[in-house]
């Protein structure tokens, strides 16, 4: 990579290949997308909010029933260790284990029948169903490659979620691929402005510019879902298909026609949080999928969705996911 660095480039922005770091040593600017290794001391490196993306992805197949999980990525790769820790780390404080397939490296073309092998007898002999986080979008395509071969079906026998939200290898999978989206453009302004600054000879602190999961973009490849109890079921299944109306718990009473108590205890057994907190997932489900796939403005948005203003949706929407509606628009705007 170094060699083809050429006299008079006056900055790069680059992954941290051996040969350009040694470049950034010699004083030419430069920001760094972190892959090979973590963030480096004294530079400017672009970093993946990992332990927000495992925590998402843990929550998308949380929200589908799953209760039994696995994680497919790669043991040398610090973002897939880090993801794989917060995977489990929110499925175990939901009262779950997860359980890990992990290589060295991404396969050589030579090297993925072999392991595609590997990968099939190990989901084979995961119980079922099974929701599966994949290290990235790739990663996700191998794990539905290898199901095929032994005939398990996705999503109903395995759902399976990646990262990155590359729309060519999600679609290009059969079922196409839900994903965890990135705002990497936000990351990508961020960097060039950075690196316009050290190029000015400005001085400008070391440290990372963060890529933040924006949401899990939906697709067949997790559209199961995986409750046995046919009363939660069932109420789930309402709620779900009527996420767009200002549901109360007493909607969904009257239409499972079991006591509050009752519906309230089997719910949080099998889903891990209550009938409320429940709705106001699925709402906020709604609330991303207008923000980012419509032109809507928020008071449109607001009226769509039974809301009473623009500020009602994002407290509402705050409360759930942490951040901001109006942040989360922006990034999906970004060129």
């Amino acid at each position: 990579m170094g060699r083809r660095i050429h006299r008079g480039v006056n900055g790069i922005i680059t992954r941290d290949y051996p040969g350009v770091m040694a470049r950034g040593k010699r004083r030419i600017p430069v920001v760094y997308a972190s892959y090979l290794h973590a963030e480096a001391q004294n530079a400017h490196t672009i970093v993946t909010d990992d332990r927000a993306i495992g925590d998402l992805a843990a929550s998308h197949l949380l929200e589908r029933g799953f209760r039994h999980f696995g994680y497919v990525g790669y043991d040398e790769m610090f973002w897939s260790q880090r993801r794989r820790e917060s995977f489990a780390a929110k499925l175990h404080a939901a009262g779950h284990q997860c359980h890990f397939w992990v290589q060295n490296r991404a396969p050589q073309a030579h090297q993925w029948p072999g392991e595609r092998k590997s990968l099939a007898a190990w989901l084979a002999r995961q119980p079922k169903p099974l929701g599966v986080m994949a290290c990235n979008d790739d990663r996700a395509r191998n794990v539905v490659d290898a199901c095929q071969i032994v005939g398990l079906n996705v999503p109903e026998e395995v759902a399976v979620v990646g990262v990155d939200n590359d729309e060519f290898v999600c679609n290009l999978s059969n079922p196409a691929l839900s994903s965890v989206a990135l705002n990497v453009e936000e990351a990508g302004y961020g960097a060039a402005e950075r690196l316009d600054r050290l190029m000015n000879g400005l001085h400008v602190e070391a440290g990372s510019i963060m890529v933040v999961p924006t949401a899990v973009v939906a697709r067949r490849s997790t559209e199961a879902m995986a409750i046995e109890d046919p009363i939660v079921a069932e109420a789930v299944a309402f709620i779900r298909g009527n996420g767009n109306k200002p549901l109360q718990i007493a909607d969904v009473l009257r239409h499972v026609t079991i006591s509050r108590r009752a519906l309230h205890d089997r719910f949080r057994r099998i889903m891990g949080c209550t009938v409320h907190q429940y709705i106001k997932r699925v709402r906020v489900g709604e609330i991303e999928r207008l923000l980012v796939n419509t032109d809507y403005t928020m008071a449109e948005i607001a009226r769509t969705l039974g809301f009473t203003s623009p500020d009602h949706i994002a407290s509402y929407f705050r409360s759930v996911r942490g951040v901001n509606p109006f942040a989360l628009r922006r990034q999906h705007l970004a060129p």
